[in-house]
């Protein structure tokens, strides 16, 4: 064999690992979070008027070890006045109808979603989940050993997205579902994954890999910051994560697999349809703003009145809820802003809403 022709074969070799490391980290975070899913549906039984908690069974992973970025917050909210109807329909996930005219309009397509609670859990069938739970060991050790080196933007958004929601979902089987909203803050810290080698928590990907620095510290030395940002990093923020990022509550958006080449459509696609399932218009005519949105309102705008704006500007046309905050936005008895919003409080409670 000629030493060109040698050379030939080492740069086709090397040309096709590089090509496998793009590929691989988006493949294996997509198998995860469909993994998880599938362990999830299995659990889930249509046993709605049982009464209890329903918990999950632990996982053993021997990969978490490495240097970690773990980092703890907490939440601060007012106790929900929102009681949360275990048995309700889709028609209403987020209990925000009907309008001030007294119509219960369509949703959208969130009323076509799965619902996972934690009465309709029944860890009976556990032994169907087996096959699941191993191939689920098997892919968390190779989350150990990627490398994202060669991903474009794109590609990682998608990427670091399955994976806190993976991280959430695989929390809640080894650590059981939460009770109590200092439960759930509990497992957030908790909820940790080895990727490539460097063992980092859900907060720690939302808030140093896929949001704006904090403004404050909250765990993290700013070397270590910096450093993950610059192994891990999009560069560059995208809002609408806010509509990506399920943490398994009842306030959260749809939970949702996403690809690399659609990830932007698809994010537009979550931002659309959760905000004409979240927000609404009560009888009083104020507009029902959820918590979440508030939050992160900065991502979208100045103030709460160019929020209602932006929200306004994000509807359908078709949809009668671009109508109806219209009539509240430019009626001639039009309240001050203070007056004409109410703030949806975040509920905590266990549920996933899936969008298959």
């Amino acid at each position: 064999m000629s030493k060109r022709h040698t050379r030939r074969m080492i740069r086709n070799q090397h040309h096709i690992n590089k090509e496998s490391v793009i590929e691989n980290p988006n493949e294996l975070s997509e198998k995860l979070i469909k993994c998880l899913i599938s362990i999830f549906l299995e659990l889930n039984q249509a046993s709605m008027d049982r009464e209890g908690s329903a918990m999950a069974p632990k996982l053993t992973l021997s990969c978490m070890k490495s240097k970690g970025f773990i980092t703890k917050t907490t939440f601060n909210c007012r106790t929900s006045t929102f009681l949360y109807n275990d048995n309700s329909s889709n028609l209403d996930p987020y209990g925000i109808l009907p309008d001030f005219d007294g119509t219960v309009r369509d949703v959208g397509p969130y009323k076509n979603f799965i619902q996972i609670t934690r009465s309709s859990l029944d860890t009976g069938c556990l032994s169907e989940c087996l096959p699941a739970m191993r191939k689920l060991r098997v892919l968390m050790h190779r989350l150990c050993n990627v490398d994202l080196t060669f991903l474009t933007y794109k590609q990682k958004l998608a990427f670091w997205i399955n994976i806190y929601n993976a991280c959430i979902m695989h929390a809640f089987l080894e650590h059981g579902l939460p009770s109590t909203q200092a439960k759930l803050l509990a497992i957030m810290n908790k909820a940790a994954v080895n990727v490539g080698g460097i063992v980092l928590n859900a907060l720690a990907i939302e808030h140093f890999i896929l949001r704006h620095p904090w403004e404050s510290n909250q765990g993290l030395t700013d070397e270590k910051e910096t450093l993950l940002r610059h192994a891990y990093g999009l560069g560059y923020p995208e809002p609408n994560v806010t509509f990506a990022l399920c943490r398994g509550s009842w306030s959260s958006p749809a939970l949702r697999v996403y690809t690399p080449n659609e990830v932007v459509n698809e994010l537009g696609r979550a931002k659309v349809e959760y905000l004409e399932a979240s927000v609404g218009v009560t009888s009083k005519r104020k507009i029902v703003v959820p918590k979440l949105l508030q939050w992160h309102m900065r991502d979208f705008a100045d103030d709460m009145e160019s929020l209602l704006e932006w929200i306004y500007s994000q509807l359908p046309r078709s949809g009668s809820l671009k109508r109806v905050m219209m009539e509240c936005l430019n009626g001639e008895t039009r309240s001050p802003i203070t007056k004409m919003v109410e703030i949806q409080p975040y509920e905590f409670e266990f549920r996933y809403l899936l969008a298959l």
